[in-house]
């Protein structure tokens, strides 16, 4: 992609936690959604879980460290009937109404095509699907844990015009991402490297587990959330994922 190019964000949808099989339609296609505006921003919610007790004779609680959630991000995507604005290449230049093509985008039709991406229940694996995103940098799989759609403007017959879905999804973490929790105690299987000029996260987990493919449950273990960036002299730690 070259620079100052716009890439549209994309929902890819998966039947697997460990997100190695995408899934298809009907018509035997990969289920996925480019969205028709990029998001203005979207925000990162990490959570811990504590547990709350009253000492005798104390009139204040104490609390003591449980767990913590995995972390969800909060977006906000837009649909569009009024024609204003053309998919693939932003907004129609010129009047909005001289502009306006004849067959305007179907709201329903559009959130729907997003719906099956992210929420609709698949009987396959008895359970919604898996969601990637990936827009720029970031690469996030996940799962959709509430979705509100707003309707803002209609037809004078009530159709839909346009609308809006704030959508949170929740990081989705494989059976590695559990083992290296499960073995956090084991100091000979954890390691903590210093980051040098010219790493990059798969070449890391290459050197300290002989295969690439962790670089993801890396990231996402030591809270990045874009994983082509690192930044020399800092540290991270690499869990026991190949044992």
């Amino acid at each position: 992609m070259a620079l100052g190019e716009l890439k549209k964000m994309k929902l890819i949808a998966y039947t697997d936690a460990g997100f190695g099989k995408k899934a298809t339609g009907t018509d035997g296609k990969t289920l996925d959604y480019d969205v028709l505006i990029n998001p203005e921003s979207y925000a990162i919610t990490y959570e811990t879980i504590v547990n709350i007790k009253i000492p005798p004779g104390s009139s204040l609680p104490v609390t003591t460290y449980n767990t913590q959630y995995p972390q969800s991000l909060n977006f906000k995507f837009l649909f569009d009937g009024t024609g204003v604005i053309k998919r693939g290449s932003g907004l129609l230049s010129g009047p909005a109404v001289p502009g306006l093509p004849t067959d305007k985008p179907s709201v329903v039709k559009d959130y729907e095509k997003f719906k099956s991406v992210v929420y609709n229940f698949d009987g396959k694996i008895h359970q919604p699907r898996f969601v990637q995103l990936q827009w720029g940098p970031l690469l996030y799989n996940c799962r959709l844990i509430s979705m509100t759609l707003t309707f803002k403007l209609f037809n004078p017959d009530g159709t839909p015009l346009r609308a809006d879905a704030d959508c949170t999804f929740q990081s989705v973490i494989d059976w590695p991402k559990q083992s290296a929790n499960d073995g956090k105690t084991s100091p000979d299987l954890t390691y903590i490297r210093t980051v040098k000029e010219g790493d990059t996260l798969p070449l890391l987990c290459y050197r300290e587990y002989g295969d690439s493919k962790y670089y993801y449950q890396v990231a996402q273990y030591n809270g990045l959330t874009d994983f082509k960036i690192l930044t020399p002299g800092s540290t991270l730690v690499f869990p026991p994922f190949a044992k």
